[in-house]
């Protein structure tokens, strides 16, 4: 069953279908919440890997107590219950918290540079509008004293307003107000130009950051992400911290979380206005001020105790101990870890855990460590969820942690069980909160709602078909090349039987590998298989195919259905080595054109786009490779895809 959901066809900025944020949390990010519900909203279901469980716990602000006088980090360590649960099990709850500014003259000097994406997609529903209301917002909370620096890029990047003190702000707002859409994405430029702006006023006392806005996928200048991260890592080493923001669907959201994490900043997720008042507004000074850095926590237990379960992050666990390596801390920050333990053995009593913190304190430029034991009784407890506090972050985890299970059951093509394992912890929470009022858990449980709708219509509709993706799903074909050199033509290219080196002209020609026979001598003689080969006789497209020129590589006519979205993507390959021989694609279908993307350097890369019909009920599809310096230029494209209504991003 190839599943297609689209809940409601609504903007980029959407109306507030689910509840509005009762407390905003301070100081985390935010951005596995945010998009989930976005793309909850348009029907969409993440990759499995974008549900940060973590997230959604840290969503809201928690009744967690601040530092005492001279502590930057306060530790709070609180079981659901003190008496382990009829079912030999026990949540434990790892708190904490940084203080909040009253006063704006409290935080750190502050030495900013703001990063905007104006590139061309940036001008589509509203997006760009929305992140300059975002702007002028946050620049309501900077203070005259601090340092501003704004860059913008598209293709290339320029600096708009050189680093200066901000003053009365109008003059930053106005060159805010006139930035306007351009064309392609140079991310690499805009940032590195951002860094060097923060340098020139860099100080030790002050807080240097900054903020990258962007809406895409870098497909102008230097475009590997590894690259990206090890330039703005130089930077980081160097003091100056890094946040990113994402608006939009097409993000190459592990770029932006690397960046921020090496960065010692947050990565956030804007969809509406909902979140641009959470993060430009409610959570300025978490955003600005970091207080510590470097932060570990080590949870160690007994052999009375067996861990089952840490809710998100990327623990590490080994014998009897699990470390975990939190994010940079803010101002005004809330944050708790949830743990599940059962009991192990019959003659038990007390059991202690005991909770290491560490950070880098930035005030008082000093490493602090702290310990806190406390204690579960082994026996006589009958709920493990006794504490409300407790409860209520354990039952938004368990809703997030099933969301994230189903979006990886939804990427095995298992719908059912994909349905069973939200229809499970929604029944739970239910069960829990028969009156349900707490406006917290109403939002992670709207979005699990909504995934659990689409999927229930989904597999009612598909009742007699399995999870497999079936020739139907797919309206190109032979998009898999299983046929050959048919149902395609090529019009820029000649088609040349497989044979050795038959590749080198110019020309194309359709192999189940590169190497057998082996196309060209100067590439590296490997396989280069398809990517998606469930199979088994999956070809690929080979060609030689560069040029000063747009070039259409493939083109295709197929029927569609009106009043239909549809997604077309493909995997690229760019075989020859060196950057300067990679190529951009665009993918163009009635008149239409996606932004550019990149290939794949040596592996390869999907290249994608979403198109409604409307009236159309035919498709003319192109996969146009776009200019570069060279005449040659060997790439591989495999996996070509017209799917109703994609699920997976």
């Amino acid at each position: 069953m190839s599943i297609s959901i689209r809940i409601r066809p609504i903007g980029f900025f959407l109306s507030f279908l689910l509840a509005s944020v009762a407390i905003a949390q301070d100081g985390v990010s935010t951005a596995g919440a945010a998009r989930a519900r976005y793309l909850g909203n348009l029907g969409l279901i993440p990759a499995a890997r974008e549900v940060a469980v973590e997230d959604f716990v840290n969503y809201h602000r928690h009744e967690i107590g601040r530092p005492k006088a001279g502590e930057a980090v306060a530790l709070d360590l609180r079981w659901g219950s003190n008496k382990v649960s009829s079912s030999k099990e026990a949540v434990l709850q790892v708190g904490l918290s940084t203080a909040l500014a009253h006063d704006r003259k409290q935080l750190r000097p502050l030495n900013l540079s703001l990063v905007i994406d104006k590139s061309g997609s940036m001008g589509e529903a509203n997006k760009l509008v929305r992140v300059k209301s975002a702007l002028l917002t946050l620049m309501n909370q900077l203070r005259p004293t601090d340092t501003l620096s704004i860059i913008a890029f598209d293709s290339e990047a320029e600096v708009v307003l050189s680093a200066s003190r901000v003053g009365d702000r109008e003059a930053a707002k106005s060159i805010i107000q006139r930035i306007e859409p351009g064309s392609t994405t140079n991310i690499n430029a805009g940032l590195m130009l951002g860094y060097q702006e923060a340098l020139k006023n860099f100080s030790k006392e002050a807080t240097n950051r900054v903020i990258l806005l962007t809406d895409g996928i870098a497909n102008r200048g230097v475009t590997n992400p590894d690259e990206i991260a090890k330039a703005s890592l130089g930077y980081n080493d160097r003091g100056v911290d890094l946040s990113t923001i994402g608006v939009g669907l097409d993000l190459n959201k592990d770029l932006l979380s690397t960046l921020a994490k090496s960065g010692r900043g947050l990565f956030h997720f804007v969809a509406d206005s909902e979140d641009i008042d959470k993060v430009f507004a409610k959570e300025a000074q978490s955003l600005l001020s970091p207080v510590a850095s470097e932060p570990n926590l080590e949870i160690e237990y007994g052999p009375g105790l067996e861990l089952e379960k840490v809710y998100g992050y990327e623990p590490k666990i080994g014998g009897n101990s699990v470390k975990i390596k939190l994010d940079t801390m803010n101002s005004g920050m809330t944050e708790v870890v949830l743990l599940r333990f059962k009991t192990r053995g019959e003659k038990l009593s007390a059991l202690p855990v005991k909770v290491r913190l560490s950070y880098y304190d930035l005030d008082g430029n000093k490493t602090v460590e702290t310990t806190q034991k406390v204690t579960v009784n082994a026996g006589g407890g009958s709920d493990m969820l006794q504490d409300s506090s407790v409860a209520k972050n354990y039952s938004i985890a368990v809703l997030a942690q099933s969301i994230r299970d189903m979006a990886t059951a939804c990427e095995a093509k298992k719908y059912r069980e994909a349905e069973a394992i939200l229809n499970t912890a929604i029944e739970k929470t239910s069960k829990r909160y028969p009156n349900l009022d707490d406006e917290d858990i109403k939002r992670t449980l709207a979005i699990a709602q909504k995934y659990q709708e689409a999927l229930q219509k989904e597999n009612l509709t598909n009742g007699e078909r399995d999870g497999v993706q079936t020739n139907e799903d797919n309206l190109i074909q032979n998009g898999d090349f299983s046929l050959g050199n048919w149902g395609f033509t090529s019009p820029g290219l000649a088609y040349t039987d497989p044979t050795e080196n038959s590749l080198w002209p110019a020309g194309y020609t359709v192999a189940p590998r590169f190497n057998s026979p082996h196309l060209h001598r100067l590439v590296s003689a490997e396989e280069f298989t398809a990517v998606k080969r469930p199979k088994g006789n999956e070809q690929v497209l080979f060609a030689n195919a560069g040029g000063t020129e747009a070039m259409v590589i493939w083109t295709a006519q197929v029927t569609c259905k009106p009043n239909t979205t549809y997604r077309i993507s493909f995997q690229s390959i760019s075989l020859t080595p060196g950057r300067e021989w990679i190529p951009t694609f665009e993918i163009r279908i009635n008149g239409e054109r996606s932004e550019p993307q990149i290939a794949g350097a040596g592996v390869y890369g999907e290249v994608s786009m979403k198109w409604d019909s409307k009236k159309a009920k035919t498709a003319t599809i192109s996969i146009v490779r776009m200019p570069i310096p060279h005449g040659g230029g060997l790439i591989g494209i495999s996996n070509i895809e017209m799917i109703k209504k994609p699920v997976i991003l």
